[in-house]
């Protein structure tokens, strides 16, 4: 644990807020007058002052996950290629699986406990108010099992704090705790005691019933409990709560936060507008330009960075988009020839006025540079625009953070029943949501003869569906696939390093080890 610097954000945590909080929620919160030095005895006296201190955790999770969420989950996967020689030396890291233990941007765990201390003064002081609210406890409890659940899938083994920590104590410097006991004894009892502590079905911003199912899921789909798996999976389905949307327009509005209309024969770029809505949506984390972009955009999303930057990091890598050409074809003749009984979801107005089907996926043009004008951009130099067409200033980024979303549900109890043995019904859940998605129905021959081609089936098409929401590497973990898939690529890469089973977790950051001689480098680093 980094002693000095980790001082100064529990510092902070205690005042559980340093300023005035704005969370961007569908639902007002509250717009709280800054608290400074309010020690935590003074400071829980009724459920007001607990809902402040809720609200300054989820302000934490802002900084701790703002870039993190993709460079953990996102950019080691086989989806995206170094996108310029400009690009930072730490980003390109990523792409070649050869992150350093110097690489602070993806390291540094500082506001990452921050966030786990702020969650940990909620669960310990909380009770102590009379007549206290067990929503806001679940939220707490939700939100340190999904922070020490992220660590252990990034580093393994992680130093543990269960009580908060005031000031510059001894007990900051710790050694690794074993994982298997911080999910046996923290991860799982507190994401339970969250569902049981629940009264809220769902709430876009804040944990409810069905993300804490949600995360559920993932922890017992990483532990390969596919049994616990389904159940959780199955609790969102059956509350009825969400949908799959029906069409392109309705699919692209989840996530874009641009002016530009992509389904506009002539688009306007007139700046940055969030529209970010549908019924797909279970949580996000949550910006809002009416907060201060602070130290480095604290507040401010880390999409239009990593993804549509002047200078981009990663671009769509040819072997993404070349698969996405073949299982929907981009030519008439390829379409057609694959898949004579469904027409393209797109269309546009030929020379002759006469309206022509645009061939492929709808879901490849929205997620790539340029849409349809495929040369605007060649195999390997398209950024990935799901969320923005155009550059526009880190500054003004309150794009909203996908944490868990139906689709995500959808696909992942299809890959869990495949595993189970459920061919047919994982076959039955493909085909409802490429019914939702209006593209061609699958037979029993492309699903698949084995569970293994049908998991990679399967795979493929969460890789398409989900681009750039930070699964991909995770998926490529869960099903111990990483080596397999990754290796091939890894090897024709200048710079690319060879995955092995210890290199699947990353290193600790370099000062973290040198303030805290308790700590030992992972294995394999």
């Amino acid at each position: 644990m980094e002693l000095k610097k980790i001082n100064k954000y529990i510092i902070g945590s205690v005042a559980i807020l340093m300023g005035t909080i704005s969370i961007s929620s569908c639902e007002d919160l509250v717009d709280e007058s800054p608290i400074s030095e309010i020690s935590p005895d003074n400071f829980f006296r009724n459920n007001s002052d607990a809902l402040a201190s809720v609200i300054g955790m989820y302000d934490g999770m802002q900084p701790a996950f703002r870039l993190k969420h993709y460079y953990w989950g996102e950019f080691r996967g086989d989806s995206y290629i170094n996108g310029n020689d400009g690009a930072s030396a730490n980003n390109i890291e990523l792409t070649t699986n050869d992150v350093t233990s110097g690489n602070a941007g993806v390291l540094r765990w500082d506001d990452y406990y921050d966030l786990i201390n702020r969650a940990n003064l909620v669960i310990a002081n909380l009770p102590q108010i009379s007549g206290f609210d067990t929503d806001l406890l679940a939220e707490a409890q939700a939100m340190r099992a999904y922070a020490y659940f992220q660590a252990v899938r990034v580093w393994g083994d992680v130093p543990l704090f269960t009580e908060p920590v005031v000031g510059a104590s001894p007990d900051l410097q710790k050694a690794r705790t074993d994982s298997n006991t911080i999910i046996n004894d923290i991860i799982i009892p507190d994401m339970l005691a969250a569902e049981e502590n629940i009264g809220i079905v769902s709430r876009p911003y804040r944990f409810s019933s069905t993300s804490i199912w949600a995360l559920q899921a993932e922890v017992y789909g990483f532990l390969g409990d596919d049994v616990k798996a389904k159940e959780a999976l199955l609790k969102i389905v059956e509350s009825n709560e969400f949908n799959l949307v029906t069409n392109a327009r309705d699919w692209q509005n989840l996530f874009l936060n641009d002016n530009i209309d992509p389904f506009s024969a002539n688009p306007t770029s007139l700046g940055p507008l969030k529209v970010q809505q549908g019924p797909e949506l279970i949580m996000s984390l949550g910006f809002s330009l009416n907060e201060e972009p602070g130290s480095g955009n604290r507040n401010r999303a880390g999409i239009f960075n990593l993804f549509f930057a002047g200078i981009p990091s990663y671009t769509l890598s040819p072997g993404l988009e070349l698969k996405w050409r073949e299982k929907f074809p981009i030519d008439s003749l390829g379409w057609v020839t694959k898949y004579p009984d469904t027409n393209p979801v797109l269309t546009t107005t030929n020379e002759e006025g006469e309206e022509a089907f645009i061939y492929g996926d709808y879901r490849y043009y929205l997620s790539r540079e340029g849409t349809t004008n495929l040369e605007l951009k060649g195999l390997g130099n398209a950024r990935m625009a799901k969320y923005n067409k155009a550059n526009y200033s880190q500054n003004l980024d309150d794009s909203d953070m996908v944490l868990f979303r139906y689709s995500h549900i959808v696909l992942f109890l299809a890959e869990v029943e495949n595993r189970l043995g459920n061919d047919m019904t994982a076959l039955e859940i493909i085909n409802d949501f490429r019914t939702a998605r209006q593209l061609p129905l699958v037979d029993a021959a492309e699903f698949g003869t084995t569970i293994q081609e049908r998991e990679l089936f399967i795979l493929d098409e969460r890789q398409l569906e989900l681009l750039g929401e930070g699964q991909r590497w995770w998926d490529l973990r869960r099903t111990g696939r990483a080596l397999e898939i990754l290796n091939p690529i890894l090897d024709t890469l200048n710079g690319g390093r060879t995955l092995t089973d210890e290199r699947l977790l990353f290193p600790i950051f370099d000062e973290h080890l040198v303030e805290n001689p308790l700590l030992e480098q992972t294995p394999g680093y």
